[in-house]
């Protein structure tokens, strides 16, 4: 409420995850601190569902509001699962199938930049670390990324017209189970995540993960 006071036109609302290797992982195994409750973020998450509703804010994707025609268009891109350059210490890029990460330390990226090896589009000899995006993976990806927009959700015939199958005949029964749970449904040519699917998205960006072999 103290927030919704500054009027801002955005807001990102996410639940506290502890990364490893981080204080406040030793903290939680030194027991200065508590685990996150599952049952309190779910209710927090609800709350503010509601009073941001309330306010005039679109919930656009999963854990982010705005107010109309002020959507972040930057994350917009990777939620569509777009393409993009990194560029930069520590920058991670995806374009031409490929996904990579650009060297983290500053000093070490402007010394690769120096040398004379040249490597195809989009790939630099700054680069740390990258790897092609099997069809798997890039199926996977649209997936978990575009049934994050609550509104948008997936386009189904883009999605055939993209990898030559329907969402379907990729994923079968698990697309049944899905739509059976009352997860995610269909309507107006889109697949989306019901409200009880908000709840439960890694869940079910879980089942609709495919390995390489898929």
């Amino acid at each position: 409420r103290t927030v919704l006071d500054l009027d801002p036109t955005h807001l990102s609302l996410y639940c506290l995850t502890i990364e490893p290797g981080t204080p406040m992982q030793r903290w939680l195994l030194n027991g200065r601190i508590q685990p996150p409750d599952p049952d309190l973020a779910a209710d927090q998450y609800e709350l503010a569902c509601t009073l941001l509703a309330e306010h005039g804010y679109d919930h656009y994707e999963i854990s982010n509001w705005a107010k109309p025609g002020q959507e972040c268009e930057h994350n917009l891109t990777y939620w569509r699962n777009g393409e993009y350059l990194g560029l930069g210490a520590g920058a991670h890029g995806h374009a031409a199938g490929v996904r990579y990460q650009i060297v983290k330390q500053p000093r070490v990226y402007l010394r690769r930049l120096e040398e004379a090896a040249t490597l195809g589009y989009p790939l630099s000899t700054a680069v740390a670390a990258s790897h092609s995006v099997s069809r798997a993976e890039a199926i996977s990806d649209t997936m978990m990324t575009q049934l994050r927009l609550l509104n948008e959700g997936l386009d189904l015939a883009a999605f055939e017209a993209k990898f030559g199958q329907s969402v379907a005949e990729v994923y079968g029964g698990t697309l049944e189970q899905m739509l059976g749970w009352d997860l995610v449904a269909v309507a107006n040519g889109r697949l989306r995540l019901t409200q009880k699917g908000w709840f439960l998205s890694n869940q079910v960006f879980y089942r609709f993960m495919l390995d390489n072999e898929a």
